[in-house]
């Protein structure tokens, strides 16, 4: 789950008008609006202490972090590739 977050992450990076739908509300909502809200919904759920939450929240935060790293790093290294975002 934190590797889509990743991808998510990235996705939003390279496409952030595109609509994606989240699968408990079903109205397309753009990609830099969900995923970051996504994430903040996961740092809450994380760092608050809930019972019965067998979610690790962490691992998506860091899955969306690495997807973001990943892609500043492969843009740094080859900027011809990247050059039109």
């Amino acid at each position: 789950s934190g590797a889509i977050y990743g991808i998510m992450a990235a996705f939003a990076f390279f496409y952030p008008n595109e609509e994606m739908v989240f699968l408990f509300i079903p109205y397309p909502i753009k990609a830099k609006y969900l995923v970051p809200i996504m994430v903040g919904l996961d740092i809450v759920l994380g760092l608050g202490s809930f019972s019965g939450d067998n979610v690790a929240h962490f691992a998506h935060i860091g899955g969306a972090a690495t997807g973001l790293a990943l892609i500043f790093l492969w843009k740094r290294l080859d900027r011809n590739r990247y050059s039109r975002f």
